[in-house]
C-alpha cells in the first residue's frame, strides 16, 4: 500500500492520506487501512500506542484526505497527543460547502456527542448533553452556490467539523451523513481535506508547518465551479 510520505525522521512520520483510506482496522476493514500500510512501511511499529493503533497520533475520517501523524515510538507518541491535548497544535482544513454560512467569517460554538438512534452519527446536542466543540472558519473563495471555507477546529471531536458545517446550514459537499440527501456536485467522496497542520516535532523548539496539496479530483471540481 503506498504511502505519501510528506516529512519522516526518527520518531515520526507525516504522512498525506488519501481519501477512501481507512485509518484503522475495524470490522469490515481489516486490510488496506492506513495502520496496515505504516506496518509495512515503517519498521518497529508494532505495540506503539496500543496493538491495534500502533503510532497513531490522531485519526482522519475514511473520505477525508491530508495530513495525519504516524509517530514512531512510545516517546513521541505521548508527546505529540500531549499537544493535540493541550491544544498546542493548529490544524487547517479546506471545505467545499453547499451554499454560505451566515457570515463571511465566524466561529461556532456546538457540544457534539453520539446520536442516540445512529450509532454511527454524532449530533450536535445542548451543552450539558455533549462535549465542548468549537471550529472558526473563514471563506476562501464563493461560488453561485457554493463557498470553499478554510476551517480552523480548535477542538477535535468525531465528525465536528461536517457536523458544524451541517448546523450552519451549509453542509460539506458530498458528506453522506450529514448532506443533502440529493447531491449538487457529482462527487465520490466528501469535499474535506486537511491542508496544513503545525506541530512541535518532538526534540524541537520551534512549531513547524506541513502542507498538503488539494488532491487533484477536488481542484478539479473548484476549476469547474470557476467557470460557471
Amino acid at each position: 500500500i503506498p504511502l505519501e510520505i510528506l516529512f519522516e525522521n526518527d520518531d515520526l512520520a507525516v504522512i498525506n492520506k488519501p481519501a477512501g483510506m481507512v485509518v484503522h482496522p475495524a470490522v469490515g476493514h481489516t486490510s488496506g487501512t492506513l495502520v496496515n500500510a505504516a506496518l509495512a512501511e515503517f519498521d518497529d511499529l508494532d505495540g506503539i500506542g496500543g496493538e491495534l493503533r500502533p503510532g497513531i497520533v490522531h485519526r482522519l475520517d475514511k473520505d477525508t484526505s491530508g495530513i495525519i501523524l504516524i509517530a514512531k515510538n512510545d516517546r513521541a507518541l505521548t508527546e505529540l497527543q500531549d499537544q493535540f491535548r493541550d491544544r498546542k497544535v493548529s490544524k487547517i482544513y479546506l471545505a467545499l460547502v453547499d451554499g454560505k454560512p451566515p457570515t463571511p467569517t465566524g466561529r461556532v460554538e456546538a457540544a457534539i456527542a453520539r446520536d442516540p438512534s445512529h450509532r454511527k452519527k454524532m449530533a450536535v446536542v445542548s451543552p450539558e448533553k455533549g462535549r465542548h466543540a468549537e471550529s472558526e472558519y473563514r471563506t476562501i473563495e464563493a461560488f453561485r452556490q457554493h463557498t470553499l471555507l478554510e476551517v480552523h477546529p480548535i477542538t477535535g471531536r468525531t465528525h465536528q467539523i461536517r457536523l458544524h458545517m451541517a448546523f450552519l446550514k451549509c453542509p460539506i459537499v458530498g458528506d453522506q451523513i450529514y448532506g443533502h440527501a440529493r447531491k449538487t456536485i457529482e462527487i465520490n467522496r466528501h469535499f474535506l481535506h486537511a491542508a496544513r497542520l503545525t506541530i512541535t516535532i518532538p526534540g524541537e523548539e520551534t512549531p513547524k508547518t506541513f502542507e498538503a496539496p488539494l488532491p487533484v479530483e477536488l481542484d478539479g471540481i473548484l476549476n469547474q465551479l470557476r467557470k460557471k
